[in-house]
């Protein structure tokens, strides 16, 4: 069931990166601020996950916990040792979980950065490329830009 989700999961974020390269593709350059705000809500919604998959495996091994000490109070010793091994792989199975979490919301938030870096640099092109470079002289003549060829 929790490799379901985990797949689930893996599916929805391709399928959501899929569709940011479609939009990049597409070279909406002025769009840049709907892509930063997606890019945020797609990270504070991979944060979401984080604490949903950690509070599902601190319940798990909350109750495996719990059955563990019933197995031993029974004096169950090989039902309580089967249940601690289930711990120790339901363990590593989480610190994988949490490694593969961390390193998804990592790599979005290099694309989020990356994406404001592109948006700062759009922003000064467009300033670069509105600034008049030749206004008229005193007279409405050619004007004094330093860039002017003679």
């Amino acid at each position: 069931m929790r490799q379901i989700k985990v797949l689930f999961f893996l599916a929805v974020v391709c399928i959501s990166c899929f569709a940011c390269a479609v939009v990049n593709a597409q070279g909406s350059g002025s769009d840049w601020k709907s892509e930063l705000a997606s890019d945020k809500q797609e990270i504070k919604s991979e944060k979401q996950d984080i604490k949903e998959h950690a509070s599902e495996a601190r319940a798990q091994v909350k109750q495996l916990r719990s059955e563990m000490a019933q197995a031993e109070s029974s004096g169950d010793a090989a039902r309580a040792a089967q249940i601690r091994e289930q711990l120790k792989a339901m363990h590593a199975e989480n610190i994988q979980q949490m490694r593969q979490d961390k390193q998804e919301l990592k790599e979005s938030k290099r694309e989020l950065r990356q994406d404001a870096k592109d948006a700062h640099k759009d922003m000064r092109m467009h300033r670069k490329a509105d600034r008049d470079d030749n206004p008229p002289g005193p007279k409405g003549g050619a004007g004094a830009s330093p860039n002017r060829r003679k």
